[in-house]
């Protein structure tokens, strides 16, 4: 039988590896994640009861970061075109330290000792948020933010490549949402932007207005993970950033949106986004919008602490709860994710 729920997850920027290689990374993060909150949840997700799609666009992202040959982009990706990509099995260690920390050492203390063993990049998220405080008074951020990276700048500057990426997350999610599928979707980083400015096409544009109808279904849950959508840089670079008020926000697409950062995250540096967006709820455009509090990547690999990356926040149990909760409802995930610290 056809799922009656998805999982449609955008990944973010930088080095990817082929699309087949990066899903099984992200499958195997997310359904161990949601193990640890709920076995019958993760189970739902193995069987196919849940389906899981990745909306993949590193193709695109590697082919921008390789114009000027990339040293991380050395093997090849069959299934678009050859394009660059980053070699099979990179992050095999990385992920199986991932998975064996038991999900009650995911407390601050578990981190201060990862911190102390490996080296961090702290001082990464504070000189972000230095530049961000003072780029916003000096009307730089747009250009700070567009010029940070080459695959962000080409996102945010080349209309072809833009279009590109925002379709790889538009047709599975209209797929998605057309079949009637209680729809789960999940951005990361510069995933984040690129689904708020699909779900803005998509609930705003012409282009989709007779493919969703008068009344459109709406994703269930949006889950942002290390979202910089909080930063005013990146707040200025999105489709609606310069549009009039009653045109600017996806508009009735959504119902619920939750966001969670990790402490230290140094893309997420402004870990609330409810104070941002909060003319979405006053508008009536989605039903709830929740900053839960920051937790704990322990992501770690060749001897850094890495509190940004996808894997480590989809092995999170906090995270994991909040999938397993919107998998199952109410009735077995505790709403107070607190609780998990009592599970084994």
């Amino acid at each position: 039988s056809e799922p009656r729920h998805q999982i449609i997850l955008v990944h973010g920027r930088s080095t990817k590896p082929a699309a087949a290689e990066k899903r099984r990374l992200v499958r195997t993060a997310l359904v161990h994640g949601v193990g640890r909150a709920s076995p019958e949840a993760a189970e739902c997700i193995i069987s196919g009861e849940v389906a899981f799609t990745l909306a993949y666009y590193g193709d695109l992202s590697n082919r921008v970061l390789n114009r000027k040959p990339n040293r991380w982009l050395t093997s090849f990706d069959p299934e678009h075109d050859w394009a660059p990509c980053e070699p099979s099995g990179y992050y095999d260690a990385a992920m199986a330290r991932s998975l064996a920390r038991p999900t009650h050492a995911f407390t601050a203390d578990d981190y201060a000792r990862v911190l102390a063993e490996k080296k961090d990049r702290r001082y990464v998220d504070e000189v972000a948020a230095i530049a961000s405080r003072i780029a916003t008074p000096m009307k730089l951020g747009r250009i700070l933010v567009r010029h940070s990276s080459p695959d962000s700048n080409a996102y945010f500057t080349e209309p072809d490549v833009a279009d590109a990426i925002r379709a790889r997350v538009e047709k599975p999610l209209l797929q998605a949402l057309h079949a009637g599928r209680n729809v789960c979707l999940i951005g990361h980083s510069m995933g984040c932007v690129v689904a708020y400015d699909a779900l803005w096409r998509l609930s705003r544009s012409e282009e989709f207005a007779s493919d969703l109808g008068p009344k459109p279904p709406r994703v269930n849950l949006w889950l942002t993970l290390g979202n910089p959508l909080g930063e005013p840089g990146v707040r200025a670079n999105l489709l609606d950033a310069t549009l009039p008020e009653d045109d600017r926000f996806p508009r009735r697409i959504l119902h619920n949106w939750i966001n969670l950062s990790a402490e230290d995250d140094y893309i997420a540096h402004d870990k609330t986004v409810a104070d941002d967006y909060r003319e979405m709820l006053d508008r009536g455009y989605l039903h709830r919008l929740v900053d839960r509090p920051a937790l704990y990547n322990f992501w770690t690999q060749s001897g850094y602490s890495n509190p940004h990356k996808l894997y480590g926040y989809l092995d999170n149990p906090f995270v994991g709860a909040e999938i397993a909760r919107w998998i199952l409802g109410e009735k077995v995930v505790p709403e107070d994710a607190a609780s998990l610290w009592a599970v084994s």
